[in-house]
């Protein structure tokens, strides 16, 4: 990972990994790479956790990095900036180019057109409602604010929806600061398994997410907001389902809440393919 910003530490955790990961990295002389090897597996959030707790006292910011994804090499260099002009960031992120089998996507929309994420319990809501907006492989936090709030990476679902559970409480207790550049270049061709690719599975934590959010911030999460995060996952799941299942999945979400919208999104979806 080459970058402009060099005054970083590289934290590498192998998790239970047995691919020869770690006679690799062992060969990398540089003294800002620390390696700590986890003889079994302890799952995404336990194993952030355990790095974050390694990290040098003097280290005033936390980035995340994954193994499969390339990062600009301004991508921390322009981070940092931020969090030194802007003390009330906690936790800066940016777009991410979605290297696909097709067409390359970048996200999110809202800082691919220039736009700011909103704020508080408005940010709160927007990424409850429309599932997480922040791009989590090339967050920075501000180490004080995680320290401050006692936050922490939970593994409630699993391996799944960790950093979407992560965001929605960061966003309630300090601002949240979206660079409008490509930060990560990130593959999700389809040779790619990424976790990420084993969407069922990710849909039924992130129904879970919804529903336990919700007990958890009733003062927040209303019934009717409740209801429209769930019409967004619907509508997510559905792009998911063959065609005979789409239709049929359709239907019956508008039976069930007698609302057209599914059936709506079905008649763009089939129109814009046949175009």
């Amino acid at each position: 990972m080459v970058q402009t910003y060099s005054h970083f530490e590289l934290l590498i955790g192998i998790d239970g990994c047995t691919d020869g990961s770690k006679s690799l990295l062992e060969q990398y002389t540089d003294s800002r790479i620390r390696l700590f090897e986890n003889q079994i597996n302890l799952g995404l959030a336990n194993n952030l956790n355990k790095l974050i707790g390694e990290v040098a006292p003097d280290s005033e910011y936390i980035a995340m990095a994954e193994q499969d994804d390339v990062y600009v090499p301004e991508r921390i260099q322009w981070q940092v900036e931020v969090m030194l002009a802007r003390p009330e960031v906690g936790l800066v992120s940016g777009i991410a180019e979605f290297i696909s089998d097709g067409k390359n996507v970048l996200f999110p929309w809202l800082l691919v057109n220039k736009e700011a994420f909103p704020q508080g319990t408005d940010l709160f809501k927007y990424l409850y409602q429309h599932q997480l907006k922040v791009v989590n492989t090339c967050m920075m936090i501000r180490r004080a604010v995680h320290t401050k709030y006692g936050l922490m990476f939970n593994n409630t679902f699993g391996n799944n929806n960790v950093d979407w559970d992560y965001v929605l409480r960061f966003s309630l207790v300090s601002h949240v600061y979206g660079i409008p550049k490509v930060l990560v270049r990130m593959d999700r061709t389809s040779q790619n398994p990424s976790i990420t690719s084993k969407k069922w599975i990710q849909f039924r934590a992130s129904r879970q997410l919804l529903l336990d959010f919700k007990q958890e911030f009733p003062e927040l999460i209303t019934d009717k907001v409740y209801k429209e995060a769930l019409k967004m996952h619907r509508k997510i799941e559905l792009g998911y389902r063959r065609t005979w299942a789409l239709v049929w999945y359709a239907m019956g979400y508008t039976l069930k809440h007698w609302d057209m919208y599914f059936l709506k999104y079905v008649y763009k979806r089939f129109k814009n393919y046949n175009n």
